[in-house]
């Protein structure tokens, strides 16, 4: 029973990654009941739509949870390039079930259209939704600040879907607003058309970032390299020490999760010491770690193949900035 009150525990420490996950997962289940409870009681399909909405979001939130918990790893014999493929798994099962719930939604706006409800309490379901709005922020703003203390892209996500959330949680209340209005004036159909309509538009935006951000995760699935942005702040680091190596040959990178693989090759004097190489191998790694806090830089050395020898003398270029430095050095 210890253990596992203390893996518990662990889910809601402050200094863990896995805090703002667990407190979102807390939310999305009030938000669920709450939701669709209001939104059966007083037979408002954009209440219960929502709901329905963070009752699929308690389900990504434990994929979440799950996924965040696994790729804190570190990479291992196994997993060479690390866990952060959980991320994108958990991305795009989001998608799938929103996509299933919009099926959902249309069947049952045209269902309520045929037959409209005729009673509703607009104050009600405007007053749940102030809560439901004041819930999202807070838990966005939480999000946001563990993503950029722990560098979890899956978070930054998460934090995005809530973002989305309570901006769409402002366009229901106007929309229950608005509704209400129609019903109180006796237009109890232009109120439930009025009341699906708005559903399917809520879905509409609120599958715009799991959309986004799944074909995101589907490229990362198919190891795709970082952004053109992020390749060229590597050559830039990688051009600032262009002349202590003899050739640049090539940079390979991917992201797995949080983690940012890459891999330099390079060409250097074939008589090099080991300890020489070294040496630029730690000034490189040292930039890009500052660059990027969880890169997992490698960089491969070549000898090179001597044809800068010519008749006993050398037209190394590494060692011919050597040389002449020495030179200034001495004259100064």
């Amino acid at each position: 029973m210890l253990p596992i009150r203390q893996k518990f525990r662990f889910f809601f420490r402050r200094d863990s990654a896995l805090y703002a996950s667990s407190m979102g997962l807390v939310a999305c289940v009030v938000l669920a009941i709450g939701g669709i409870v209001a939104g059966l009681t007083e037979n408002s399909l954009i209440i219960q739509t929502n709901g329905l909405i963070s009752l699929i979001d308690v389900g990504t939130a434990l994929l979440f949870l799950a996924a965040v918990e696994r790729s804190m790893r570190r990479a291992d014999v196994t997993f060479n390039y690390g866990y952060g493929k959980y991320e994108s798994l958990a991305i795009l099962v989001s998608s799938n079930l929103l996509a299933v719930l919009t099926i959902f939604t249309l069947v049952e706006a045209f269902s309520r259209w045929e037959e409209p409800p005729t009673q509703s309490s607009t104050w009600l379901l405007v007053s749940w939704s102030i809560v439901s709005l004041l819930v999202m922020r807070n838990t966005m703003r939480r999000l946001q600040k563990y993503a950029t203390r722990f560098h979890l892209p899956m978070l930054e996500y998460d934090a995005e879907l809530w973002r989305v959330d309570s901006i769409v949680e402002i366009g229901i209340i106007a929309g229950v607003l608005i509704s209400g209005l129609l019903r109180y004036n006796g237009y109890l159909g232009y109120a439930t058309l009025f009341d699906g309509i708005s559903s399917i538009l809520l879905l509409a935006v609120t599958l715009y970032v799991p959309l986004r951000h799944g074909a995101e995760a589907y490229r990362q699935l198919l190891d795709r390299t970082l952004p053109d942005k992020m390749q060229f702040d590597i050559l830039k680091i990688i051009v600032e020490n262009n002349n202590r190596m003899c050739e640049f040959q090539r940079v390979h990178t991917r992201r797995s999760g949080k983690d940012i693989f890459i891999e330099i090759d390079l060409v250097m004097p074939f008589d090099y010491a080991l300890e020489e190489l070294y040496i630029l191998e730690a000034d490189i790694v040292e930039r890009l770690k500052i660059k990027f806090p969880t890169a997992i830089p490698r960089v491969y050395v070549t000898p090179c193949d001597r044809s800068c020898e010519i008749n006993g003398v050398t037209h190394c270029p590494v060692k011919t900035l050597l040389r002449n430095t020495d030179l200034t050095s001495d004259l100064s």
